[in-house]
């Protein structure tokens, strides 16, 4: 390699220089043996290092010819046809990635061998537009997967027949594997569908939004005789307008006043039970654990001990409210709330409300 450089005398001198070549010659040395490393114990490529993939095998039976299903199956997902989701995963134990839930065969190819094998006697087009797996944490009651799916079934001439809300939670058995477990949730979804679709069992009038988590919000204010108290929720969740009987968890702000203390809990455990009595009515139970602390007044008490600045609540209500199917908008209820204070114990323990509820949904 040569490189003319001027001398201080402003002739050129030619000056050979190799420094370039042996940085090169000495690079080749110090690749060739990490190749030959990764070849021999087979180091992971990016992909692998960002992304996993679970495998899961549904049943199914190899011998039906899934093109001759009467109903037609279309999966309109952005997924592929064979994802089942994807969520997040840590690989080897703190690297979180994107782990793929893959299916040995396609949603539709599934959903059209599950109609042959029910004998399905009904012609049409069923497509599949939304499916999410997630973990739910709010109920402590149904803690665990669930699998939230949206699908309609149109007749031979295009026309809307029917749509389905789905939110299947299937139990999972001690020491079942993950991708056996996943199995059997996608059949119990396969097994309702061909049920409804054999059962008849149609909603006439459509879901009306985009299918995704709706947000709700709502508060509650209860008239006690000492005082008052106000109870606000916050929660995301998906629409269960098709259900006649439901559960939701939500945690909550609770301020209490009275002419003695005041109580302030953020958080909480409130589990909800809901069933609809009507079209527009629904019922909610509800049973709630608060923990939070106390303030008193100093006209009305000279010493208070340590464990009383600690607020240990339990209340259960029973709520009405006026929420018609796929409402969108403000609603609101009255009901009735018991409730028991554990601490502080220096003030009347049972107590008896009535409350309105005031809130908004907005799918």
């Amino acid at each position: 390699f040569l490189v003319y450089c001027p001398d201080s005398s402003g002739s050129f001198i030619v000056q050979h220089v190799n420094i370039i070549a042996l940085v090169f010659v000495l690079f080749g040395f110090a690749v060739t043996p990490l190749r030959l490393i990764g070849q021999k114990f087979k180091l992971p490529t990016l992909d692998t290092f960002i992304s996993d993939t679970l495998q899961i095998q549904v049943a199914q039976d190899s011998t039906l010819d899934v093109a001759s299903s009467p109903v037609h199956v279309t999966d309109s997902r952005t997924l592929g046809k064979t994802i089942l989701g994807i969520r997040q995963t840590k690989k080897y134990k703190y690297i979180p990635v994107d782990q793929y839930l893959a299916m040995d065969q396609s949603l539709s190819d599934l959903f059209q061998a599950q109609f042959l094998r029910d004998s399905l006697d009904l012609v049409g087009n069923l497509d599949i537009s939304q499916l999410i797996l997630w973990t739910d944490h709010s109920a402590v009651l149904q803690k665990g997967l669930c699998l939230n799916a949206y699908t309609t079934f149109h007749d031979t001439l295009g026309q809307p027949v029917s749509d389905w809300l789905w939110e299947l939670r299937v139990k999972r058995e001690k020491k079942e594997k993950e991708a056996q477990y996943l199995s059997r949730v996608v059949q119990e979804l396969l097994k309702q569908q061909s049920a409804a679709l054999a059962n008849r069992d149609f909603h006439a009038e459509f879901y009306p939004y985009l299918y995704r988590r709706q947000l709700m919000t709502w508060s509650e204010v209860i008239l006690f005789e000492d005082g008052y108290a106000i109870n606000a929720h916050f929660t995301l969740d998906f629409p269960p307008d098709q259900e006649l009987k439901w559960q939701r968890g939500s945690p909550g702000l609770y301020y209490r006043k009275s002419h003695m203390h005041e109580s302030i809990a953020i958080g909480g455990y409130d589990q909800q039970w809901f069933k609809r009595v009507s079209q527009s009515w629904i019922a909610k139970s509800t049973a709630t654990l608060r923990i939070g602390f106390n303030n008193f007044e100093q006209s009305e008490f000279t010493h208070v001990d340590y464990q009383n600045l600690l607020l240990l609540h339990v209340s259960a209500q029973l709520i009405f409210e006026y929420r018609p199917v796929y409402h969108r908008g403000l609603y609101g209820g009255v009901g009735l709330l018991a409730g028991y204070n554990i601490l502080p114990d220096i003030i009347t323990q049972h107590e008896v409300g009535i409350l309105v509820s005031i809130g908004m949904v907005l799918p």
